[in-house]
């Protein structure tokens, strides 16, 4: 359309000038309107020719905008990482902590735990109603008194995992059996008999939360684990800030007890060797190889000389391991360690869990570890209160604190 305007605007200018030319009487008038006119023309031609190519150009602009506009609209919006993730979906087929792999039919419902970090997993995931069985002197470890009695005296008992009692086991009609490291033989012998079991070995933090990711995904407790895990998380990260401005200097040498005897101690590779790093310390087993408590001589410790000595629990009701704070102070091979002559030796808290060990409660030792060592920077009444809303958030009791606060107060006095 454009390009029929532009001619017959140049024709009727070369009319025009004609007409124009006619009506001049001489030539030499006609030649001068002439060379005007069409100067004029000229002129005129070239601004309707740039007129036409804007006005195309703007054309092409207007037919390419509202694709340009809709493009947006066109690409999914991303999903949420959550949203995305497709659920578990059974059979399902995993590989435990050992490697083996196992395969259930669907969420387990039967559980039996041969393992009291496990049994302490699946309580804080909500799943002490599942135990079908457990391992032994249940009513021995305060932690089922105070978040899951009504499993005592009404639950299977399948030993411990150097006497496990497989026939109770499978008594029990399991669908699901976790054992530790120890008992890994049985595992086999259950997963030939069609019943699945799991290994689990928890000798760190990111086992801990490895085990518990797989506990949660082979009984649909994903939700539970998702948000213990996060807590873990954000222990770590406190502890992180508490203890990232101590000077290594400032760092003292630990030495972390074994319960059964005070000559036995964390090498480095072993769980309760993290905490002490964690919490601003430096294991005194560091320069020991393996990942289990292991016994040295009194030479080895009095070379260590460590500037705090600590005792754990052992897990049962009284909490006290073989042998007392006292005994370690009193002893005369020891009297020139550091530690004894300070009297810096001290008994981890009793009553709950052995926070020195890798249960869902442990990331509390690395809490407790830090307070003791670095007051400084995080007191035991703080402490106390991340611990109690630890166990009323997962476990579901009002932690009672005295014991943790009585030690602060007849310190002080």
């Amino acid at each position: 359309m454009i390009h029929n305007c532009y001619f017959q605007f140049l024709f009727f200018v070369i009319e025009y000038i004609y007409i124009m030319s006619a009506l001049c009487g001489c030539k030499k008038n006609r030649r001068i309107i002439m060379k005007k006119f069409l100067s004029l023309a000229l002129a005129l031609i070239m601004a309707l020719a740039m007129f036409a190519g804007c006005a195309q150009q703007g054309a092409e602009n207007a037919a390419e905008e509202p694709a340009a506009a809709e493009a947006p609209a066109e690409a999914p919006a991303e999903q949420p990482a959550e949203e995305a993730a497709a659920a578990t979906v059974f059979p399902l087929t995993v590989k435990d902590q050992l490697g083996n792999e196992v395969t259930l039919e669907h969420a387990a419902e039967r559980i039996v735990s041969g393992y009291y970090i496990s049994s302490s997993t699946c309580i804080a995931l909500g799943l002490k109603d599942k135990l079908v069985a457990t391992e032994e002197k249940i009513d021995k470890r305060p932690i089922y008194k105070l978040a899951a009695p009504e499993l005592i005296g009404n639950v299977g008992n399948v030993g411990s995992a150097k006497a496990f009692d497989l026939e109770a086991c499978i008594a029990a009609e399991p669908d699901l059996v976790i054992l530790p490291k120890k008992a890994k033989d049985y595992a086999a012998t259950l997963a030939e008999m069609g019943i699945p079991a799991i290994v689990v070995n928890p000798e760190s933090h990111e086992k801990l939360v490895e085990m518990v990711n797989l506990i949660a995904q082979l009984t649909g407790a994903e939700e539970k684990a998702k948000a213990l895990t996060a807590r873990y998380d954000e222990v770590m990260k406190k502890v992180e800030g508490l203890t990232a401005n101590i000077a290594d200097a400032d760092k003292p040498t630990v030495y972390m007890c074994g319960t059964s005897s005070y000559l036995t101690t964390a090498p480095k590779d072993m769980y309760q060797a993290s905490i002490v790093t964690s919490a601003g310390g430096k294991n005194a087993g560091d320069s020991l190889e393996g990942d289990s408590w292991t016994g040295i001589s009194y030479e080895q410790l009095i070379a260590m000389n460590p500037d705090v000595i600590i005792i754990p629990t052992n897990n049962m009701a009284n909490g006290q391991p073989d042998f007392t704070a006292d005994e370690v102070l009193s002893d005369e091979q020891l009297k020139e360690v550091a530690a004894v002559k300070n009297g810096a030796v001290y008994n981890m808290p009793t009553g709950f869990e052995a926070w020195d060990s890798p249960v869902p409660s442990g990331v509390l030792g690395m809490l407790w570890m830090t307070a003791k060592l670095h007051p400084e920077v995080y007191t035991m009444e703080e402490f106390a209160a991340d611990a109690a809303d630890f166990y009323k958030t997962f476990y579901g009791f009002d932690m009672d604190t005295s014991s943790i606060l009585g030690e602060t107060v007849e310190k002080a006095a």
